[in-house]
């Protein structure tokens, strides 16, 4: 991951001095236009076999995954449902934590389902969309069983950092379970990933938001932009930061090593993640040490992909 800068709008034609990103002795900028918080459902663990589970499995696991959910309370399983499809609930925050908050805790969890309808899956976005693993129409050819984490309550009101890293460990602890697990399907970022990968990408961000897992970047051609030879150049957006009320962001008509596309788009992404939307219309990012970003602008612009939506868009700074 690069080293990502920020510089505030300065008048024209005045030199401009880059500060390193999250440099404590800097104000802090004025947060920027936040969304309605986007949760496009739960995560989907595919399997390539119907295992014989139970509940107690999935439980140890998410105790271990997750110690400070409450999974003591009585919660609403229908016991036949129970005997057909292994659940397990609980709450978090605990009751005892909330009470002091005035917050409702949300009833999360994670159920086994024995079946699959593999009905247009294959052409689901989520599947065509992950150029990082060619292979995802064959492994879901070979699903036929899959797990789903549970979230009942007020998404809304519950902070989406809170939400995400919870539903994230809800994944791995059916991870830990299942053995014949093939992928994870992340809905926020449209993505499926692989379960090594998936498991490898949680522990290293020790308790942040991993941002390769929750952010997908998307690349295509852009034939809107062509090169003089006539052929297209290169059109990238992420998928995910809607999840946490912040804009996606874009860069088209990208005419540079295609591989760096999405290294770039994911350390813009984790700048907003862990800062907020603080990058303004016409705010500068990028830095000038080889192998890094180059600087850049970012205006507040009409997404060309999602009409009627709002976007960070990377526009290339023109050398002085």
């Amino acid at each position: 991951m690069f080293k990502s800068w920020f510089g505030r709008k300065l008048p024209p034609r005045r030199e401009r001095q880059l500060a390193v990103a999250g440099d404590p002795s800097l104000p802090r900028p004025p947060e920027g236009p936040r969304l309605p918080i986007a949760y496009k459902g739960p995560a989907l663990i595919l399997t390539s076999e119907v295992e014989d589970i139970t509940p107690d499995e999935l439980k140890d696991a998410m105790r271990r995954r997750i110690p400070d959910m409450d999974l003591d309370s009585p919660t609403p399983i229908d016991p036949e449902k129970l005997a057909q499809h292994p659940t397990v609930l609980g709450f978090y925050p605990k009751f005892t934590n909330p009470s002091e908050s005035g917050r409702t805790p949300l009833l999360y969890g994670v159920t086994y389902t024995p079946e699959v309808d593999l009905e247009d899956m294959a052409q689901r976005s989520f599947v065509t969309s992950s150029w990082w693993w060619p292979e995802t129409r064959e492994v879901v050819a070979l699903t036929k069983a899959h797990a789903l984490t549970v979230m009942l309550g007020d998404v809304v009101k519950t902070p989406p950092k809170e939400r995400i890293l919870v539903e994230l460990q809800l994944a791995a602890a059916a991870l830990d379970v299942l053995k014949t697990a093939t992928a994870v399907v992340w809905p926020d970022a449209n993505a499926m990933w692989k379960p090594d990968d998936f498991r490898r990408d949680l522990e290293q961000a020790k308790g942040e938001i991993p941002i390769t897992l929750t952010v997908a970047v998307k690349i295509g051609e852009d034939t809107e932009h062509v090169r003089p030879d006539g052929t297209p150049k290169w059109f990238a957006m992420t998928e995910g930061l809607n999840a946490l009320g912040i804009m996606e962001v874009e860069w088209r008509a990208f005419d540079s090593d295609v591989s760096n596309l999405a290294p770039w788009l994911l350390g813009i992404a984790q700048y907003l993640v862990t800062n907020g939307p603080i990058v303004g219309d016409g705010d500068s990012m990028g830095s000038g040490v080889p192998g890094s970003m180059p600087p850049v602008f970012v205006r507040h612009e009409p997404s060309t992909t999602v009409l009627g939506t709002q976007a960070y868009v990377v526009y290339p700074q023109s050398p002085s």
